[in-house]
């Protein structure tokens, strides 16, 4: 499906990730005292900078994106609608199908009923006029950078009378993320990652959400200060000249396409140009999931974080 291109190059298949933010021990936060309910008539300024008025507490909810329907769900809501190549959470797999993110079908999202949509609004601001047309409060939300996804939660637990849920998981995260922080070494791995095809890749700046995440862990990204390039804000195209210059000492991968033999992984460890690269000679060239990292942005960045602290630092340490 075209919910399937949100790679930097081509296609990308996802697997569902293997842990829940909710499993993660030692981020408990305590539940807030009297959580407050929302008030309706309610105004919000969404994440494109929208006001949006909703007048009664929202019962038929449309999540129309991977990561929006993660937010929905992340502050104990449903959302009767779901894209395509929503694989997460396991209880909105009942949800009805409304095609590809890129290409919603609109009278799908109309037959539902809602009563507020809920757009991704850095996937989908394309779509604000279609999605207007349909009669409904639109909110977008969206994650680009690490700090949007607690924004994105309080923002979702007050329009849907969750606060108290929404807060919570708000500051699990910030917790986390400090906590993290806390832990880690000094010195700070050189890191490039890799997004496309083994023949035709492009690279993740900090201004990707990928990119940003490392950011966060005070990794030293090889492809900061190059220029955008492809159809994604935020990658970029590296030389071979480059990257061997740069000498990463870790190097991520989110091959395109359907999971199989034939990753980025594969290839570049098997390369002779790549040889001399850190990397590749200690043998930390790793895939890393598209779902968390490139296809569902939001409420499992603390699973994100988890995965890329442990590739970044921990071999470091052995």
């Amino acid at each position: 499906s075209a919910d399937k291109t949100k790679t930097a190059a081509a296609g990308g298949a996802t697997k569902p990730a293997g842990t829940q933010a909710a499993a993660t021990p030692g981020a408990t936060v305590a539940p807030t005292a009297a959580a407050k309910a929302t008030t309706y008539p309610l105004t919000v300024t969404d994440m494109l900078g929208r006001s949006v008025t909703i007048k009664a507490k929202p019962v038929a909810i449309a999540a129309i994106s991977p990561t929006t329907v993660e937010y929905v769900f992340a502050v104990g809501a449903r959302s009767t609608t779901r894209s395509a190549s929503v694989r997460f959470p396991v209880d909105a797999s009942g949800s009805k199908d409304i095609g590809p993110s890129y290409q919603p079908n609109f009278e799908l999202i109309a037959a539902e009923k809602p009563d507020l949509i809920v757009a991704d609004s850095v996937l989908q601001p394309q779509l604000k006029q279609n999605l207007e047309g349909l009669g409904v409060p639109v909110l977008f939300l969206g994650a680009q950078v690490f700090t949007d996804v607690p924004k994105g939660l309080r923002l979702a637990g007050q329009v849907l009378d969750q606060q108290g849920k929404g807060e919570a998981e708000a500051a699990k995260l910030e917790k986390k993320l400090v906590d993290l922080k806390a832990k880690l070494p000094a010195k700070k791995p050189k890191v490039l990652v890799l997004n496309g095809t083994p023949e035709d890749f492009f690279a993740a700046k900090p201004e990707s959400y990928v990119g940003d995440l490392l950011q966060q862990l005070g990794a030293d990204n090889v492809a900061a200060g190059q220029p955008d390039v492809g159809r994604f804000p935020g990658y970029t195209k590296l030389s071979l000249e480059t990257i061997l210059t740069s000498k990463p000492d870790v190097v991520l991968s989110i091959t395109a396409g359907p999971p199989g033999p034939n990753t980025i992984t594969a290839s570049l460890s098997s390369n002779p140009a790549w040889a001399d690269v850190p990397a590749v000679i200690n043998k930390r060239v790793t895939e890393i999931n598209s779902d968390i990292f490139l296809q569902a942005p939001g409420p499992r960045a603390g699973d994100a974080l988890d995965v890329l602290a442990k590739l970044l630092f921990e071999a470091a340490a052995q």
